[in-house]
C-alpha cells in the first residue's frame, strides 16, 4: 500500500520529483542510496532532505521537462502562508477565490483574443495575481496541518 503524503509537505514534493526522474536518479544526484531518498519522503521517518539536495533535485526535475521547481515552490508558499493570518471562514474564502479566479480566467481569455494588446496582458497579469493571492489566503484559512 502506498503511504499518503500530505499536500504542502517536503515529502510530497520529493515524491513528485521521484515520479519524474526516478528514485535511483534522485539518490545518485544527492550522493546517497535510493533507499535514503525514499526515507526522506516518508512522513514517519525522522531523517529529512538537506537544502542543497532539494535544490539539486529541483534542477533535475526542470531539466527533465518539469514545469516548476517543486521544493522551491513549496518553500516559498509555506513561508508566505506563515505570514498570513488564518481566520478559518472557508465559505468567505471560497467565494472570494471563486470571484477572483473567474475574473482571472475572463481576463486571460480577453488577452488571448487580443494578443497584441499590452494593456489586456497587463490586466490579465493583475487579475491572475489577485486570484493567486486569494487562493493563498484560502490555503492559510485551512490551517497549518502541513507542518512537516
Amino acid at each position: 500500500m502506498t503511504k499518503r503524503r500530505e499536500p504542502l509537505t517536503y515529502h510530497a514534493a520529493l515524491t513528485t520529483i521521484a515520479a519524474r526522474i526516478g528514485w535511483d536518479r534522485c539518490g545518485a544526484l544527492c550522493g546517497v542510496t535510493d533507499r535514503t531518498v525514499r526515507l526522506w519522503s516518508d512522513p514517519d521517518c525522522e531523517t529529512e532532505i538537506r537544502l542543497i539536495d532539494a535544490e539539486r533535485l529541483d534542477r533535475a526535475f526542470i531539466s527533465s521537462g518539469g514545469d516548476h521547481a517543486p521544493f522551491h515552490r513549496l518553500f516559498a508558499l509555506r513561508v508566505e502562508l506563515a505570514a498570513k493570518t488564518c481566520d478559518g471562514d472557508l465559505v468567505r474564502h471560497a467565494a472570494d477565490s471563486a470571484k477572483e479566479t473567474g475574473e482571472a480566467v475572463a481576463a486571460l481569455l480577453e488577452a488571448s483574443a487580443k494578443a497584441d494588446c499590452p494593456e489586456m496582458r497587463r490586466r490579465a497579469k493583475k487579475e491572475v495575481q489577485e486570484a493567486i493571492d486569494r487562493l493563498t489566503a484560502s490555503l492559510a484559512g485551512l490551517g497549518e496541518d502541513h507542518e512537516r
